[in-house]
């Protein structure tokens, strides 16, 4: 099964369409990001502050095809207030309290989307802030930068 990001708390937010371009591919639970006025799915080391647009979390799949652009429905978020949870990248090295309040990132790796806990924080352009995390489940609870968002 895939790896993808859940909304756990703070779920006022709405959904939106937005057009995708052919061959998009994006399933619910992808991160989704605007990208040429589209609707693209974040990949590794993005969301960034003043680079990236971060829509929200697709809350179904897109209606592309390979060779026919479609459409994707997408959950929009409520800056600083939604918190969502993923995966770690890398579980083991979670203990509960050093990755608490560390900016980051995706870890994008095929279907699976991860939350990098490994890698360094960086205030001015990581726009994930880690706020929890389950040692025992492997996850950790974040929110979204307002400056990363639509």
């Amino acid at each position: 099964m895939a790896k993808k990001i859940s909304i756990i708390r703070g779920a006022d937010y709405n959904t939106q369409t937005f057009p995708t371009a052919a061959a998009a591919g994006i399933e619910a639970g992808d991160v989704v990001k605007l990208l040429s006025n589209k609707a693209a799915r974040i990949t590794t080391g993005e969301p960034e502050i003043g680079t990236d647009i971060m829509l929200g979390i697709a809350s179904a799949p897109s209606t592309d095809t390979a060779s026919v652009a479609g459409t994707v429905e997408v959950a929009i978020l409520n800056p600083g207030k939604t918190v969502l949870r993923g995966e770690a990248t890398t579980p083991a090295n979670l203990d509960g309290a050093t990755e608490i309040g560390k900016s980051v990132t995706f870890d994008v790796s095929g279907d699976d989307f991860t939350v990098d806990e490994d890698e360094a924080t960086d205030d001015a352009v990581h726009s994930l802030r880690i706020i929890g995390s389950d040692v025992d489940d492997g996850t950790v609870d974040f929110v979204v930068r307002p400056a990363a968002l639509m």
